[in-house]
């Protein structure tokens, strides 16, 4: 690889992302280039620290050595990195990696290696984190879970998730009702004040105004939610409305403050004063409501779609399947989430990758669900969303991939877990459903997660 190819491969490399051309340029031009032939051995458990390798092409395989058997602890491929501990530690490889496909390394010699630091400091953190995470693997493979629900313990896991958002959505509902009622009758006390049309103007604007601002403001803490709540309780309060203490808490909700309030003081005048906020307060009211509603029914609407999700997967006939067909028919899917340049999708599909005896439609809800997990973690700040795939040991296997915040290290053990969900209004059940379609075919689903890098795959028998 000439040095431009170096520095290209560099930069998808999360930890020398961060690094610019000339420090890139730096480390391509004192790099040295390694090529292992499949079946090799790059490094051997008990050797020295021999530098910082790079992998920059192909796919390596780790196992340590334990009195007369190999246990393997993994695989390193293009993008990722080792001999970092080691070199911080002095100390040997702990390990044995062998070439698994034709390898290309770029390695830097511990000289090299420490004079990088110095010159690019920012990476010692960078570097001390893979180590970190390196001695503490954030791996979660299916296999290791529960075995998917019965359909008795589906109800009994169902009836509470569709239960509490149910009612409350119910109970909104009915408080919702009272409050329609309740902004009708006193908007007709705002029109016996024989309203011009200016006025008419001005007063319809607020909750508009106040819904805006709803959506514009962040959620308070606590403490500076109750303190806005006493601020806007006395401002009520001064000015007669007698229920100042129970409205409070719906117009901190709604993102209002007593500047605000201030504001509607001023344009309305004293006159209609007491009556606008009667009005203000309930249409605002309403509105919490209904946004209440509409989350209680989301919820139930997730719900429903994943258990319909669920009780699709009976067994279907199988026919030859080509993954990457699969793949690309989950970006259509999803490709009203793919509008615009935020989203940037690379694909490295193996030519050589057999087509699979499988259940189609199955296996099309797995990459459905597993790239929209992925364009959900990217989020509106978008970022890289990356599709493998190559074969290893009789096995097909594919990697989506995405450079968003990472799962945290205390949720890990729960992905697979039926109901959870770190996101609002989702059923929790994607990855239970899809772990459940790859064991059926024979195969695992693996986790592993970083800050910036997040990595599934599904190995299925080829």
């Amino acid at each position: 690889m000439g040095s431009e190819d170096i520095v290209t491969a560099l930069r998808r490399v999360p930890l020398f992302s961060r690094l610019g051309d000339e420090q890139l340029h730096w480390v391509a031009s004192h790099g040295r280039q390694l090529h292992f032939p499949a079946g090799a051995r790059v490094a051997a458990q008990g050797d020295p620290a021999d530098g910082l390798s790079v992998i920059l092409e192909g796919r390596t395989v780790w196992a340590r050595r334990v009195g007369e058997q190999d246990t393997p602890t993994g695989a390193l491929e293009a993008g990722d990195i080792f001999g970092e501990l080691i070199l911080f530690l002095n100390s040997p490889y702990p390990t044995t990696g062998h070439a698994h496909t034709d390898v290309r390394l770029l390695r830097l010699e511990p000289a090299a290696f420490w004079e990088l630091l110095r010159l690019a400091p920012s990476l010692s953190r960078g570097l001390m984190e893979v180590a970190a995470q390196r001695t503490q693997p954030q791996e979660v493979v299916s296999t290791q879970q529960p075995l998917a629900l019965k359909p008795g313990q589906m109800v009994a896991g169902l009836a509470p998730e569709l239960g509490n958002p149910a009612a409350s959505a119910n109970r909104s509902a009915s408080r919702l009702r009272d409050t329609l009622r309740l902004v009708s009758a006193r908007a007709m006390a705002l029109g016996q004040h024989g309203l011009s049309s200016a006025q008419r103007g001005a007063l319809l604007a607020l909750p508009r105004e106040a819904a805006d601002r709803a959506r514009a403001t962040p959620a308070l803490e606590p403490l500076a939610r109750t303190r806005r709540e006493e601020e806007i309780g006395s401002w009520l309060e001064l000015r007669g409305m007698t229920d100042a203490w129970d409205v409070a808490p719906a117009l901190v909700a709604s993102g209002l403050d007593v500047a605000w309030l201030d504001s509607v003081a001023r344009r309305v005048g004293e006159a209609l004063l007491r009556d606008t906020l009667s009005w203000l307060v309930a249409a605002v009211s309403g509105d919490v409501l209904l946004a209440e509603v509409e989350r209680g029914s989301a919820r139930v609407h997730a719900l429903v779609e994943g258990v319909k999700a669920y009780s699709f997967m009976d067994r279907a006939q199988t026919t030859e399947v080509d993954v990457h067909d699969g793949l690309e028919n989950a970006l259509a899917a999803l490709r009203h989430r793919l509008e615009g340049d935020h989203v940037r999708i690379e694909r490295q599909f193996a030519s050589d990758a057999p087509k699979l005896q499988a259940e189609a439609h199955a296996l099309d809800e797995v990459w459905t669900q597993l790239v929209l997990n992925a364009l959900e973690a990217l989020g509106e700040r978008g970022g890289t969303l990356r599709l493998r795939s190559w074969t290893e040991e009789q096995r097909l296997v594919v990697e989506v991939a995405d450079d968003g915040p990472g799962i945290p290290r205390d949720l890990m053990p729960r992905i697979f877990e039926p109901f959870f969900s770190t996101k609002p209004n989702a059923a929790g059940l994607g990855l239970d459903i899809s772990r459940r379609i790859i064991e059926r075919h024979g195969g695992d689903v693996r986790v592993l997660s970083a800050p910036g890098h997040t990595r599934v795959q599904v190995r299925l028998p080829a």
